[in-house]
């Protein structure tokens, strides 16, 4: 497997079109979309992973290039960050409304801080609805999972699906991730086909 950064769209008119199956990666400012990433295509520096949230006000696309074909995935703008303010809240919406729409999107990674899900925040709660309802195929990953036990963890899913359920969504199945002990990342590649 190769891995390398395309390019970035910072305007819904810059999206390009690629050719080939995209996997997204959504979520709130600071939840470990860049981490993943890296952990995913098994290069430690290729999305700019920032302590800072909010920094990736961009789509950013990278190719995974392997024997039977290419896989492209799109680290989009994190979303909830207070102090990006009302204008770029717009911008960010009116980006990733556009990304979502592609014919190329085959699959959602919808990431969320574990620490932040019980309960998950409006703003997730809303844009998965919208994901739902857009018929997208949406896998959900709780990240950093080092931050708590196994057992901790385990009940922190249990207590997520039930808000899920109580929203009006039935979540089958939740990834727990963690890039620093790399907790459920081989579980991830082999599911969207990246090994």
């Amino acid at each position: 497997m190769q891995s390398s950064y395309i390019t970035s769209a910072q305007q819904a008119h810059q999206l390009p079109e690629l050719g080939a199956p995209e996997i997204a990666m959504v979520g709130r400012s600071n939840c470990g979309k860049s981490s993943l990433l890296n952990a995913l295509t098994q290069r430690r520096n290729l999305a700019r992973a920032s302590n800072t949230p909010g920094r990736t006000q961009m789509v950013n696309f990278f190719a995974i290039d392997k024997a039977d074909g290419r896989i492209i995935l799109a680290d989009l703008p994190g979303f909830g960050f207070s102090a990006s303010g009302r204008e770029a809240r717009r911008h960010w919406q009116t980006l990733v409304t556009a990304y979502l729409k592609r014919p190329t999107l085959k699959e959602v990674l919808f990431l969320i801080d574990i620490r932040r899900a019980d309960p998950p925040g409006e703003e997730d709660i809303a844009l998965l609805k919208n994901l739902v309802a857009g018929h997208a195929i949406v896998t959900l990953v709780l990240t950093k999972s080092d931050k708590m036990s196994a057992a901790a963890g385990k009940m922190q899913v249990a207590k997520f699906k039930e808000h899920m359920e109580e929203c009006g969504l039935v979540v089958p199945e939740v990834t727990l991730t963690s890039t620093l002990k790399q907790i459920g990342i081989a579980t991830l590649q082999e599911k969207l086909g990246l090994k």
